[in-house]
């Protein structure tokens, strides 16, 4: 009895012993199910996550919810990434901000300047930080006293500017996509080193998200510009008018690349300088638009080797600058960045001259007030490099052509159109069913002229002849100034009636009248008879009106020369105005 009652009164004592047990097992139970819970929300995150990025077609909406995603977690005030950049000319990698939160967004430089943050960018060298860098694992980058573990890259690259405490590698294998950096958390206390496991692996699934979408981006832009190029080639096809090709081509570049302002720079052989022929971007004034574009405006030369166009002329390679403190500044407008390509043609690669865009505009999603702003952290990128060479060489090929076309239809001597360009753009015109007027114009006794000052003195006085006339064609139309044949020229008015023309050519013969040509030690004065007839008042066909118009200007000479005269419906020529005496 008494042994039983001594093992009751043993089992009493170590009831609370086994009770202890029994507490102490269920908190281990409950801490492991709440670690377990916690781990599962965990890996729920990480797939939610997960199957939101794979969901994101663009990078730059990407980046916003990886960033979001990581401070929701950690706490963290502040993050930016840095992407592996093509922005920079150079042979290491750049690593430059692509997004940020909580940051400011102008920061100071190296050089003292303000400079905005997504230009922030660090080289990717052999030190420390960078083979931390490529381990892949998250860690700090200040020690625990908020110093910079980095003093040496720290100081070098200005690694304060990001404010940052954890760095998170972004790895696509081994290769280094980026970096995710992240701040103190809200109540300025350090992210846990338990929340780095969370960190790497969201890392993981970002970068391969990441990555897909730069790809995808880069396929995106390259048909793009595929289509691009099929539309200007078929749109410039059949377009032989010099001129008007330059024009076109460089207007069509400056749209496709997304540039604000862009010229087109012709090689003169016999110089040997880059002349710039054309401008296009809506930045430039029209009127000076127009004079530079009309050829009534010459703008500088650039010699072979000279600055960023003649540096691609002497290389026969593109040329690219992003960093705005090595651009020379002209002008009122700053140049942030700049694009210079080559037009090479034939096997030998003949430099035929050089186009160069000058920054990028916002476009129409992102400025729909102003959709030609300029873009002041717009840059070239390899992708607009290699469209723009497509771009050139299509255009060294239309210009050539263009080119071979217009000395077939250009008089040697004057510069002028000649009779085929002439008789070609009448047919069109009559083709389309346009009303036009015909001035025929001819220098009065030029025979007895050559006679007494000789050849080479007409020579002289037809190309100032043929100057004065072109002169008068007026801007901004398709006015046309053609050499007939011999001392006879044509002024051709488009969508324009006999009377209105007059008005135009009595100009021009006063101006003849009243002009003198100083050659060879001898001043010189020539007088014009100009006969006029319009389509279709006057015929059906470019041979009647073309005809009218000749009896008109046979009238004139027979009435005393130094005059127009405009054909009637009664077959006689009316004259216009009064000439002097």
């Amino acid at each position: 009895m008494a042994d039983h009652d001594e093992s009751a009164l043993h089992d009493v004592q170590a009831l609370p012993q086994g009770l202890s047990n029994l507490r102490r097992e269920r908190d281990d139970y409950r801490a492991k199910s709440i670690k377990l819970e916690g781990r599962a929300n965990e890996l729920w995150d990480l797939l939610q996550s997960g199957k939101g990025f794979s969901e994101i077609g663009k990078v730059d909406p990407l980046l916003d919810a990886f960033m979001q995603v990581c401070r929701e977690k950690t706490g963290a005030e502040t993050s930016a990434v840095l992407l592996k950049d093509g922005l920079f000319d150079a042979d290491v990698p750049h690593y430059r901000v692509k997004a940020f939160h909580g940051l400011d967004p102008v920061y100071v430089a190296r050089d003292g300047k303000p400079e905005e943050l997504t230009m922030y960018n660090i080289p990717q060298d052999q030190g420390l930080l960078w083979q931390i860098i490529g381990r892949g694992d998250p860690f700090n980058v200040l020690d625990m006293q908020l110093q910079p573990r980095f003093e040496t890259a720290f100081r070098r690259w200005n690694l304060g500017v990001l404010q940052s405490d954890v760095w998170v590698p972004l790895l696509v294998g081994r290769e280094v996509l980026g970096v995710l950096t992240l701040g103190m958390r809200w109540d300025r206390s350090r992210i846990p080193e338990s929340e780095h496991l969370f960190l790497q692996r969201m890392a993981q699934i970002a970068s391969i998200n990441i990555n897909s979408a730069k790809e995808l981006e880069r396929v995106s832009t390259m048909l793009r510009n595929v289509e691009i190029l099929m539309d200007i080639n078929l749109a410039l096809a059949n377009v032989n008018n010099f001129k008007q090709l330059v024009v076109r081509t460089l207007e069509d570049a400056c749209l496709a690349m997304g540039a604000q302002k862009a010229n087109l720079a012709l090689l003169n052989e016999e110089t040997g300088e880059l002349e710039i022929k054309v401008v296009a971007g809506d930045c430039i004034p029209k009127p000076v638009r127009d004079a530079i574009n009309e050829g009534r405006q010459q703008p500088r030369t650039v010699a072979v080797g000279e600055g960023l166009a003649g540096k691609a002329a002497e290389t026969k390679e593109p040329q690219r600058q992003n960093d705005r403190s090595k651009i020379p500044q002209f002008g009122q407008f700053t140049a942030h960045c700049m694009l210079a390509v080559p037009l090479l043609h034939g096997e030998e690669k003949k430099v035929v001259g050089v186009m160069t865009m000058t920054n990028k505009v916002l476009g129409h999603e992102r400025n729909a007030e102003e959709p030609f702003a300029v873009d002041p952290l717009g840059r070239y990128s390899p992708e607009d490099q290699a469209m723009a060479m497509q771009l050139s060489n299509t255009a060294a090929v239309n210009l050539a052509r263009a080119r071979n076309h217009q000395k077939a239809i250009t008089d040697a001597m004057t510069g002028m159109w000649n009779k085929r360009c002439f008789e070609d753009t009448i047919q069109e015109y009559i083709a389309e069913g346009r009303r036009f007027a015909i001035a025929v114009s001819d220098i009065d006794k030029f025979k007895r002229f050559n006679d007494t000052y000789g050849h080479a003195a007409g020579d002289f006085v037809l190309i100032e002849t043929a100057k004065k006339m072109q002169a008068f064609a007026r801007p901004a139309t398709e006015d046309g100034a053609y050499r007939y044949g011999g001392e006879e020229f044509v002024l051709l008015f488009p969508d324009t009636g006999a009377e209105e023309a007059a008005e135009i050519v009595e100009e021009y013969r006063a101006a003849m009248e009243f002009s003198t040509h100083d050659y060879d030690g001898q001043t010189m004065n020539v007088t014009v008879s100009v006969g006029l007839a319009e389509y279709p008042r006057d015929g059906r066909s470019y041979k009647e009106v073309f005809e009218h118009a000749d009896k008109a200007l046979y009238a004139a000479k027979e009435g005393g020369r130094n005059q127009v005269r405009i054909h009637e419906a009664d077959g006689e020529a009316r004259r216009v105005g009064v000439a002097a005496k």
